[in-house]
């Protein structure tokens, strides 16, 4: 991969203490958006089928509809963005504006809707579809923006480590404070459903707050560059770090989500405990919390394709972990978020370093659209991933209110650990067979 495009003398150094605060100030938005996303993530499989009374195949559609709408609105954004000759104030809009319309959508989906058995399914399923795809798309909004942000804040030596790291960071603060309130939604309907409705309004804020903090911690001026009014085809193609990275993410978006989302289902149908369910997503969060400095100091003085091969090959070992039985679960499932977080970390740091190979190579410096094709492949692949693991719910014939019997039992934890095993090992064959120019250069310390 190419050197990093030297630093830009009007922008401050990262060390500068302006500089630290807006990557803090910009970075928090991701425990706002992760309390969202973990939920919708863990739990909405789960809230589908057993207090709505879904079928698991037919959950599994509403949350494949979901994401993919999410992922084809986000192109169409990153492209008007991109267009936009005041991109930084286009990025702080969208989130003042949207990030309250994402929240009172969230907030009402966690809402009943009528009393059990007083709707058929066919109503529950279009209530539950219409509320889905206008909270993704006022998330696909917020989402495009904040993360095209983080291109404006990466444009020195080093600072694309140092701003993954904090947004992994945050990102995981957002899953333990979730993991922290999974019984709320591991038991929605306890003390007449007040604790979910509390739970989904608190977070709702969290999400508007954090946001709102990303946007006015977002620099007010940025440096000059060209902006694209025709050529992103080509752009876009004539990127191999970036066409690595999309087949990169989209292998695990597809198979590496279906381990957490099993985990209620685990909870509840094999450990027969919904505190296991907080207990292992805590466990998934504090790991990944923990280890999180450690890759940030890696990928700081080894190759791209080394630190990913690491990561990789940890989330193989924490499967097989995992797999072995249940009394090594916790501890599979805490090696598998050591190596998630260093695989998450940096797949955004490539996306930064695609942005500025392409800016390099054509002059052309495209953020709001790498950006949103990388949002389009995740989201598209876990939303087929949530349809594969509803199909595979009915398959081994989960029933709500029914006790799974063992044959069942055993095979909902070997689909849980042995998807993402497949894609933890495509992502390493990905990883390998990318040339060494495309993945080779360690980011400067930031």
């Amino acid at each position: 991969m190419d050197t990093a495009a030297p630093a830009r003398p009007d922008i401050p150094g990262d060390r500068s203490p302006v500089r630290r605060v807006q990557m803090l100030g910009y970075a928090s938005g991701n425990f706002g958006k992760n309390v969202l996303a973990s939920t919708m993530d863990f739990f909405l499989l789960f809230i589908l089928t057993e207090r709505w009374g879904i079928s698991p195949a037919a959950a599994g559609l509403v949350v494949m509809i979901g994401l993919v709408w999410d992922g084809v609105c986000d192109p169409l954004l990153g492209r008007l963005v991109d267009r936009s000759a005041d991109r930084l104030g286009a990025y702080r809009r969208m989130l003042f504006v949207g990030a309250p319309v994402v929240g009172i959508f969230f907030a009402i989906f966690f809402l009943r809707p009528g009393a059990p058995g007083s709707l058929g399914q066919h109503a529950i399923m279009v209530w539950a579809i219409t509320i889905v795809l206008l909270f993704r798309s006022a998330y696909s909004v917020c989402d495009v923006a904040h993360n095209a942000l983080m291109m404006q804040l990466t444009r020195t030596p080093g600072a694309a480590t140092t701003v993954s790291g904090l947004r992994y960071m945050f990102s995981c603060c957002g899953t333990l404070a979730v993991a922290y309130c999974a019984p709320a939604f591991v038991d929605p309907d306890r003390d007449g459903g007040h604790a979910l409705v509390v739970v989904a309004g608190l977070a709702a804020v969290a999400y508007v707050v954090t946001l709102w903090l990303s946007a006015a911690a977002a620099p007010r001026s940025t440096p000059m560059s060209t902006h694209a009014q025709n050529g992103s085809f080509a752009w876009i193609v004539g990127n191999r770090p970036l066409l690595m990275l999309l087949a990169l993410a989209l292998a695990q978006a597809l198979t590496l989500p279906v381990l957490a989302r099993s985990v209620a289902y685990i909870g509840k149908g094999v450990i027969h405990d919904a505190g296991w369910t907080g207990h292992a997503l805590a466990t998934l969060a504090l790991a990944q919390l923990v280890t999180l400095p450690g890759w940030m100091a890696l990928a700081r003085r080894r190759e791209r394709r080394v630190v990913l091969r690491f990561a990789l090959v940890a989330i193989a070992i924490g499967l097989g972990i995992f797999a072995a039985g249940p009394a090594t679960m916790i501890a599979g499932i805490a090696v598998f978020g050591a190596g998630n977080a260093g695989l998450q970390m940096m797949i955004w740091i490539l996306l930064a370093d695609a942005v500025d190979h392409g800016e390099r190579r054509t002059g052309v410096r495209l953020e709001g659209l790498p950006v949103a094709l990388l949002l389009l492949t995740l989201k598209v692949g876990g939303g087929l991933s949530g349809a594969l693991l509803g199909r595979g719910l009915s398959a081994i014939g989960w029933t709500v209110g029914q006790p799974l019997v063992q044959e069942s039992r055993d095979l909902l934890l070997t689909m849980a650990w042995s998807i993402p095993l497949v894609g933890a090992l495509a992502g390493l064959a990905i990883v390998l067979g990318s040339t060494p120019a495309r993945l080779n250069r360690p980011a400067a310390i930031a």
